[in-house]
C-alpha cells in the first residue's frame, strides 16, 4: 500500500485560471502551465473571489492569475508581471509547486528574448550562460518507489525485532512461567538467548519474503542479497536488544506492544527514514546515529541500488556492530538484574 499511495512527488496538481488578458499570448502562457505532468488545468476564474474560493475549498492546488495589461507590456518591451498562487497548507507539495512554475516561466521568458532578437537581426540557438547539463546516478529514472520500498523492509526489520523479542520476555512473565524457568538448573544467559535467537531466525526469514516486494515493483537490486542479510542480521541485533528491554520493563502483552510501537515510531522518525539527519536538531542527531536503524537504511540503499558491497560500506557494519552489541548487552543486563529480582 505505501508504495502505491506514499508519493511524495509533486505531480497533477490542480490549477485555476485567471486569465483577464484573454489573447493568443496569454493563451500560450497557460497551455505551458498546463501541457505537462506538473499542472492539471482545473477551470478558468473570473474573479478572484473565485480563485480564493477554489483555493479555500481545495478545489485547486495553485493559481495563475494573468492581468488585462500583460500582451501590451510584452509588445512595449517593459516587464509583464504575472501572478502564481500556491496552497502552503502542505509545504512540500507547494516548495515544488513553485520550483514548476519558475521553471516553466524561466523557460517562457527564454523564448521571448530568442524571438526579440531574431526581429533584430541576431540569430542565437539560445541564450549565453552555464551550459547545465545534469547526470543523475543509479536511479535514472528518479522513481520514488524504490526508497519506499527499501525503507519500508528496514521499517519491517525494525518492528519485527522489537515486537518479536518483546514479546517473548513478557510472555513468559504474563503466564507465570518464568519462575518455573529460574528454579531450573538453566542459566539466565541460556534463557536470554533462547529468547533471542528465535526473533532474530524469524526476522531474517521475513526478510527473506520482503523481497517479493522487491519484485513487485521491479526495484534493481544491483548488490548481493547475502550483503544485505549480514547488515540485516546486525540491525536485527540491536533492536532484539531494545526488544527485550521492553519486555523486560513491561508486564503484560498489551503493554509490550504499545510501548514498542512507542520505541518504533521514534526510531523511524530519528533515523533520517522521513527526515535527513542534517535537519534535526543536534542532540537528536546525535540520537540517530546510536540507532542501528539509521546505519541500516543507509547500507540498504546502498546495496540495493548503488550495489556496493563491504568494501565500501565496512564503517556503517562496524557502527551497525557495536550499536548492536551495546544494545543487546544493555537489554541482556536489565533482563537478568530482574530475573535475579
Amino acid at each position: 500500500m505505501c508504495g502505491y499511495c506514499w508519493i511524495v512527488d509533486a505531480e497533477h496538481l490542480k490549477t485555476v485560471v485567471y486569465d483577464m488578458n484573454r489573447t493568443v499570448v496569454s493563451r500560450d502562457l497557460v497551455e505551458n502551465f498546463v501541457s505537462n505532468e506538473y499542472f492539471d488545468l482545473k477551470g478558468f476564474a473570473t474573479s478572484m473571489e473565485e480563485v480564493k474560493k477554489a483555493l479555500d475549498n481545495f478545489d485547486a492546488r495553485v493559481a495563475l492569475i494573468i492581468p488585462p495589461d500583460f500582451t501590451r507590456n510584452l509588445s512595449d518591451g517593459r516587464p509583464a508581471p504575472i501572478q502564481f498562487i500556491c496552497d502552503g497548507t502542505d509545504g512540500n507539495q507547494a516548495g515544488q509547486a513553485i520550483g514548476f512554475a519558475k521553471r516553466i516561466i524561466g523557460n517562457y521568458n527564454e523564448r521571448i528574448i530568442i524571438e526579440r532578437l531574431g526581429r533584430r537581426g541576431i540569430v542565437v540557438p539560445h541564450l549565453p550562460g552555464i551550459d547545465n547539463r545534469l547526470r543523475i546516478l543509479y536511479n535514472q529514472e528518479m522513481e520514488g518507489v524504490y526508497y519506499v520500498v527499501i525503507f519500508h523492509i528496514v521499517v519491517a526489520g525494525l518492528i519485527g525485532g522489537l515486537v518479536l523479542s518483546g514479546t517473548a520476555v513478557v510472555r513468559e512473565k504474563e503466564r507465570g512461567t518464568i519462575d518455573q524457568l529460574l528454579v531450573t538448573p538453566t542459566r539466565s544467559w541460556e534463557i536470554l538467548t533462547a529468547k533471542t535467537v528465535v526473533p532474530l531466525l524469524i526476522g531474517m526469514v521475513a526478510t527473506v519474503f520482503s523481497f517479493l516486494v522487491l519484485f513487485w515493483f521491479k526495484v534493481p537490486c544491483r548488490g548481493n542479497p547475502l550483503t544485505f542479510m549480514v547488515f540485516m542480521g546486525l540491525s536485527l541485533l540491536g533492536t532484539t536488544g531494545i526488544g527485550i528491554c521492553v519486555g523486560t520493563l513491561c508486564r503484560n502483552m498489551l503493554q509490550t506492544i504499545l510501548l514498542s510501537f512507542g520505541v518504533w515510531f521514534g526510531a523511524v522518525f530519528l533515523s533520517g527514514i522521513v527526515t535527513p539527519l542534517e535537519n534535526m536538531m543536534p542532540f537528536l542527531t546525535l540520537v540517530g546515529k546510536l540507532l542501528p536503524t539509521t546505519h541500516f537504511n543507509i547500507a540498504a540503499n546502498a546495496i540495493i541500488q548503488k550495489g556496493l558491497g563491504f568494501s565500501v560500506l565496512w564503517p556503517e557494519a562496524l557502527k551497525l556492530f557495536l550499536t548492536g552489541i551495546v544494545l543487546f548487552f544493555i537489554g541482556c543486563l536489565v533482563a537478568r538484574r530482574q530475573f535475579r529480582q
